[in-house]
């Protein structure tokens, strides 16, 4: 008997040892043949997550007032699995929608758990859809970017896509800020990626993010978009700017361009309407590039305001090319060289300077250089080192050719010149702040450099008053109204031949106002004018009407009567 007991329990302890030895074959079998595979299909039970924007930072201009809102908007989706009747709610749905049945029912049988039907519809079809209750089909509120002034500042602001992402402008160049941090729904995905059909949706709410204040000041800005259509209708131009800056502090008030576009509808624009072409086109900015060489012949004394040039009766050869003046001059004051703007007479000083100097006080104002200004897609211009200079460069770069800006650099120029040459960092932006009204990051006026001393800057406004008064911006001149500024009339390279254009012509005018306190620096910039192109009949009077116009505005404090021109 006893035999027996230890016979039988000899057998149960070799049974356990041999099912223990199968257990731990089977162990290392999964771990080390299979472990990989099952590890995969374990990551891949996951979850489903479809993110919900969160509201949008708000963007004012200067006063406060809206420039870029968020608004909820409903947003449509399904939960396949619970869609009892997909036939007939597809129907319903397409006919509140307007979008196409079949669309719908194929999202149905997608074998997702979770799709879209329709993103940020219009409120009314949410509220139409909701009041339905057809199984599986939900509403969740989205945000939507809203611009309630249009295309009003639209290069400046630019725009965002369907996920509130910014696409241009402030809105992509503050995306961090403006974006805040996105809600979710979330639904399970078995080890398969199938989701589960039993899992629950869950829902986290967004964090809103936050507001820009901009120097922009909506009444200003008003204006210059006025009268910047107006020209730009007028020539059937190609393309056209205007910039205004209060010269004190580089704080831009307005920004625009032509051709424009509505950032609510920017898909149904070309690619070419969105550009910024204040600081994302550059191009040869002419004899508003005079002002440069005339600081440094003033700093650096090689000429004085009466001293007298031979101008040559309006033709000069040098090393075999021909500078030519619009007018027959024959020998003027330096004051009424840049007052009649005289490329022959300006090329005179250019070499009386040489390229070192030159090229030293176009450095100086910032050329061949980003202003640094919160917008992307700035570009630097072109200001080659003085090395790289042929024989020809140092007389033809003094009246504005071999060189190129963009429209802000060239407002800058002018911005330095009223500002007593100090030169300014352009600024857009004043304040980041929070939904709550609290200051997340300041923009303070930031001085760059003293690009040329007062004593200098003071002579050369008394000059640039000259052009107004009698030289080439006298359309510029309106009654009551104290201006000084400079034309410009460049030719652009004909892109075939490599050489300048005898068709093609970009017109400008740059100037300030009030002149003994100017409070206002102004560029308008005409890309291909038609019939008339000299900056002077195409540019000047657009900045003159912009600067009294503006002057008047800021002057009252409840200003929106004086938006309208006289």
């Amino acid at each position: 008997m006893a035999d027996r007991m230890k016979l039988r329990i000899v057998l149960v302890s070799w049974a356990f040892i041999i099912f223990g030895a199968c257990l731990f074959v089977r162990f290392l079998y999964l771990q080390i043949y299979t472990g990989g595979k099952l590890g995969d299909l374990s990551d891949r039970q996951s979850a489903n997550v479809q993110e919900i924007n969160a509201e949008r930072g708000f963007i004012y201009d200067s006063k406060g007032r809206e420039l870029a809102v968020s608004v909820e908007v409903p947003s449509i989706y399904a939960i396949t699995y619970q869609v009892k009747d997909p036939q007939g709610t597809a129907e319903k749905l397409a006919g509140i929608l307007n979008i196409d049945r079949m669309e719908i029912l194929k999202k149905f049988a997608s074998g997702k758990n979770f799709v879209w039907i329709e993103r940020k519809a219009e409120y009314s079809l949410g509220k139409r859809i909701k009041t339905l209750k057809l199984p599986g089909i939900g509403v969740v509120l989205e945000t939507k970017r809203f611009y309630p002034k249009g295309a009003l500042c639209a290069h400046a602001l630019g725009f965002v896509n369907i996920d509130d992402k910014g696409c241009e402008g402030l809105e992509l160049f503050f995306n961090e800020y403006l974006a805040g941090k996105n809600g979710r729904l979330v639904s399970v995905k078995d080890a398969k990626g199938r989701e589960v059909v039993s899992g629950e949706v869950t829902y986290e709410a967004p964090v809103n993010g936050d507001n820009l204040v901009l120097t922009i000041d909506e009444g200003v800005q008003s204006i210059a978009e006025e009268e910047l259509n107006t020209i730009y209708e007028q020539y059937h131009a190609k393309e056209a700017t205007a910039i205004v800056m209060n010269p004190a502090t580089g704080e831009i008030l307005a920004l625009t361009n032509r051709p424009n576009y509505d950032p609510n509808n920017f898909k149904d624009y070309p690619l070419a309407a969105l550009k910024n072409r204040a600081v994302s086109v550059q191009y040869e900015p002419g004899s508003t590039f005079k002002s440069v060489t005339m600081a440094a012949a003033f700093s650096e004394k090689v000429i004085n305001e009466n001293d007298y040039i031979d101008c040559e009766n309006g033709k000069w050869e040098v090393y075999a090319h021909i500078i030519k003046d619009h007018l027959k001059y024959g020998v003027m004051n330096f004051r009424d060289v840049i007052a009649n703007s005289s490329n022959i007479g300006t090329a005179k000083v250019g070499v009386l300077l040489g390229k070192d100097r030159l090229f030293k006080y176009a450095r100086n104002f910032g050329f061949g250089d980003k202003t640094g200004i919160t917008l992307g897609g700035e570009l630097k211009g072109l200001l080659r080192a003085p090395e790289k200079w042929s024989g020809l460069s140092v007389y033809t770069i003094a009246f504005g050719q071999e060189v190129s800006a963009t429209p802000l650099q060239v407002a800058s120029l002018y911005a330095t010149i009223a500002n007593k040459g100090k030169l300014m960092q352009p600024m857009i932006v004043k304040a980041v702040k929070s939904k709550d009204g609290k200051l997340v990051k300041e923009f303070l006026p930031r001085e760059v450099r003293q690009a040329v001393s007062p004593q200098v800057a003071e002579r050369m406004v008394k000059v640039l008053r000259s052009v107004v008064e009698t030289g080439t911006g006298k359309e510029a001149g309106l009654p009551g109204l104290s201006i000084a500024g400079k034309t410009g009339t460049s030719q652009k390279i004909d892109p075939l031949t490599k050489k300048y254009s005898a068709s093609k012509y970009v017109a400008s005018f740059a100037g300030f106002a009030p002149v003994n306190n100017p409070k206002l620096v102004i560029l308008v910039v005409v890309d291909e004018p038609d019939k008339v192109y000299y900056g002077g009949s195409v540019a000047a009077p657009a900045v003159g009407k912009i600067a009294k116009r503006a002057l008047r505005y800021l002057e009252k404090k409840d200003n929106y009567d004086l938006v309208k021109a006289d």
